[in-house]
């Protein structure tokens, strides 16, 4: 059972937590202050991809919530600081992205754009494009690895990831590029948060709480199994495999959850 001390790296955040922090800041800020975000939305989305629509809607769905459920699976019963934190960070970021929806209210590229120059992969929509949330999930999966105590090479590939996450949001034609990096931005702030709250509420550390949480784990992976596709058919089958491998990783942990009682 980790103590609270493993729910913040301390020489992480200057690094992890601030710096990227910054760049993404930095990114926001010359995206308003220049003409480049429809530019660069042509630049990605109209790229020819090799097996683009396929590709994307995979890499795509990595950032809907209901995958990041999945994939803390194998955390459960080992890391209880990294699912009490990251459960936080779904109400907080969550909150922070829909909140600024309804406050901006931007028009997304299939709005905007006609059908010859853009290319969407998936379902559609056209308003509540500021900030993206996948890009936000993504980033705050990404966020709660990399100022927590895991190696560097897991938090070089999870932000990697993450980063490949909002490319794909532009790829499949739902977001600019201003949606992905102000989505970014809140997910790392978010989860950043969560984190402080965490250690200083570390509910999530008891053991009945953390049942309470694989159980919902473990729902939320048979949902998406049961016929969850996230508006991304060509994904469908990686949201099968991937929970069930997620729920097979799971077992150890849950098995320290749930021990058999003795006859």
């Amino acid at each position: 059972m980790p103590s609270d001390t493993h729910f913040a790296d301390p020489h992480a955040w200057p690094r992890w937590g601030y710096g990227v922090a910054a760049v993404l800041a930095g990114l926001l800020l010359l995206l308003l202050a220049s003409d480049g975000n429809v530019a660069l939305f042509r630049l990605i989305n109209g790229a020819p991809w090799p097996a683009g629509a396929w590709v994307w809607s995979n890499i795509t769905v990595l950032g809907d919530t209901m995958t990041l459920l999945c994939l803390l699976l194998p955390f459960v019963g080992r890391r209880p600081d990294l699912v009490w934190s990251i459960m936080v960070a779904v109400v907080v970021v969550s909150l922070l992205i829909h909140g600024a929806k309804m406050v901006f209210d931007m028009p997304r590229p299939p709005y905007l754009l006609s059908g010859d120059d853009i290319r969407v992969i998936g379902f559609r929509a056209v308003s509540g494009a500021f900030p993206s949330g996948h890009s936000a999930a993504a980033f705050a999966f990404a966020g709660a690895i990399c100022v927590m105590r895991f190696p560097v090479d897991a938090k070089v590939t999870v932000l990697l990831l993450a980063a490949a996450v909002g490319v794909s949001r532009v790829a499949v034609g739902i977001h600019w590029p201003l949606d992905v990096v102000g989505g970014a931005l809140a997910g790392w702030l978010g989860v950043m948060l969560s984190v402080w709250l965490g250690r200083r509420w570390p509910l999530g550390l008891r053991l009945n709480v953390q049942r309470t949480l694989a159980l919902l784990l473990v729902v939320a992976a048979l949902f998406t199994i049961w016929g969850y596709d996230g508006g991304y058919p060509l994904a469908r089958p990686l949201l099968v495999v991937l929970p069930l491998a997620m729920l097979a990783l799971a077992l150890p942990g849950l098995r320290t959850l749930f021990p058999r009682r003795a006859a």
